[in-house]
């Protein structure tokens, strides 16, 4: 008996969808300020003071108080000198009547011979003028910075889980079929 038996096997089918993870992270703030350093100069030019007054002197170049004070005091000196030289005389010349010999000639050889004199050699000036530097110069910094904030912003997460679809892509059959080659 001719007899043909055919056989389709079953499928079946899978359909997945991956699963995935959608993750946004957005920027954060920030803000950054600079704060610029400054510089604070605080200046006085600088001053040379000379004061030469007593080199001058010392040169006789003097101012004409400093000359009318020191002319006023060399006139009283020798005004005071000659009342004690007229008084020194007028005794000893009082002097005569307790019979001392000659006092006349004596003040006459006194009064009429020069006084010495003493002489000295000098350089001068011998001081040094004063000198004075005034003035000054200060700096002073103050310092910059940068103010820095940062502020951060949460992530955003969205889950898509998978799927997995089973389907049959094709059923099974068995087909039987009589084959007689009679007809």
């Amino acid at each position: 008996m001719p007899l043909s038996i055919t056989t389709i096997k079953g499928q079946i089918g899978i359909k997945t969808t991956n699963a995935y993870l959608d993750i946004k992270q957005p920027k954060g703030e920030q803000s950054i300020r600079q704060i610029k350093p400054q510089m604070v100069i605080d200046r006085e030019l600088p001053k040379i003071l000379i004061d030469q007054s007593q080199p001058f002197a010392e040169a006789g170049r003097k101012p004409w108080s400093q000359v009318a004070a020191e002319y006023a005091q060399l006139g009283r000196q020798q005004a005071l000198e000659g009342i004690s030289r007229i008084v020194d005389d007028g005794n000893r010349m009082a002097m005569i009547q307790r019979k001392m010999p000659a006092a006349i000639p004596e003040i006459a050889l006194k009064n009429s011979t020069p006084k010495q004199h003493e002489f000295n050699f000098g350089m001068i000036p011998t001081s040094r003028p004063k000198i004075e530097v005034t003035g000054h110069l200060n700096v002073d910094w103050q310092l910059g910075g940068v103010e820095y904030s940062y502020t951060p912003r949460k992530p955003s997460a969205d889950y898509h889980p998978g799927k997995a679809e089973i389907y049959v892509k094709q059923y099974p059959q068995i087909n039987f079929k009589y084959i007689d080659n009679r007809v």
